[in-house]
This record gives C-alpha cells, structure tokens and sequence, in this order.
C-alpha cells in the first residue's frame, strides 16, 4: 500500500452499499418530475432526504475496518491513520456534493418559475456536511453499521416529527417549502457547518484512538 489509499478498493469493499446514494439520487429526480413546479413538494422531499443519505458512504466506508474478522491487520499497514478516517470520508463526501450539484442542475432545468440552484445547494451542501459528520461519529463510536443506522433513523425522524422541537439545540432541518432567499441561509447554514464540523472532529480524534474492536 505504501501509504496510499485505493479508494477504488474501498468503493468495491462496499458492495451493493455504495449505489445506494445513486439510487436515492435517481428516486429524487424522478419525484420532482413528476411534481414539475410543484416546489412545495420538491423541497421537503429534498431536504428530508437528500442531506441524510451523505451519512451513508460515512457509515459503509469503515464497514470492512472495523466489523469485518482480522480488520485489526489494516492499522497495521503502512498508512497514515487520518488516511484511513477523515481522507476517506472526505473523499466521498465531495463525490456525493458533486452528485448533489448534478441532481439540483437536472431539477433546476425543468422548473420554470423560479431559480433552486444556488440557494438549495448552500442549503441540502451543507445539512449534508452535517449527516456525513454524524455517520462518521456515529461509526466510529459504535463499531457497528448497524448501530450507526439506528442512530441515524432514530435523530432523523424525530427532528421530522416534531419538526425540531424534541432537540432544538442539534436541529438543522430548515423545513421550508419554498426557495429561501441566499441570505436568509446563511444562519442555518453557517449553524449546519459549525455542528457538522464539531461531529467531524470529534469522530476523527476518537478514530485515531481506537485499539479494539467489537
């Protein structure tokens, strides 16, 4: 390896878990077509998906590292291990914005009355930011997919249904059915980024400690 990652590895190590991301991309697009202008269903199906699923290649990318029997041997290679944690993540956490940036330009184009591109790519870029810091820490402190996904379901559907109330001081879903202008997005944005980079951090410190495994 000779402390270089193989990120195409780490793409096949996945499995069926890495189109996952696609597939909820393709159902996405397929929804506002099917709901051509109607923004006031586009949005909310964006912003209570969308955002979300960047915890998923969080979660997966450390599936084999830390669940799989004899996973231990990989910290014993050569390679840095921030290139193990933060690179990797990071790595596909751009390939998903990039993904994101593709979606809201399809979507963009069919809509007629008004322009989504900027103003929900600061928004869904960042909420996404966010659940890709919860899927890396929520990994690494549990060990298990499995766990992480309950983590994940458990926070997103009680934000949603108490439309972030039950735990205002980590909600970052806007709720809003409409384009909100640019500038009324850089609160939450700003606060979306600031929580995110915390989860980051954290997971990437508590990564770098990890000596055993479940």
């Amino acid at each position: 390896m000779k402390g270089r990652l193989n990120l195409i590895f780490d793409w096949k190590a996945m499995g069926v878990n890495a189109y996952i991301p696609f597939i909820v991309v393709l159902v996405l697009i397929s929804y506002s077509k099917m709901k051509q202008d109607a923004l006031t269903h586009i949005i909310p199906a964006l912003e209570l998906t969308f955002p979300v699923f960047a915890a998923w290649w969080s979660i997966f990318l450390f599936q084999d590292v830390v669940e799989e029997p004899g996973s231990e041997t990989l910290f014993s290679y050569p390679i840095k291990r921030w290139k193990l944690g933060l690179a990797r993540v990071g790595f596909f956490f751009i390939i998903y914005i990039i993904l994101m940036l593709i979606m809201l330009f399809i979507i963009d184009q069919w809509l007629v009355t008004e322009e989504i591109l900027l103003p929900l790519a600061i928004q869904l870029g960042t909420q996404s930011f966010f659940f890709a810091g919860v899927g890396f820490l929520s990994m690494v402190l549990f060990l298990k997919s499995g766990w992480a996904l309950v983590i994940l379901v458990v926070y997103t559907s009680t934000q949603v249904l108490t439309r972030g109330t039950l735990i205002p001081i980590v909600n970052i879903f806007i709720f809003n059915q409409g384009v909100l202008p640019i500038s009324d997005l850089w609160g939450p944005a700003l606060f979306s980024v600031l929580m995110g980079t915390i989860f980051w951090a954290l997971a990437h410190m508590l990564f770098l400690k990890i000596r055993h495994f479940v």
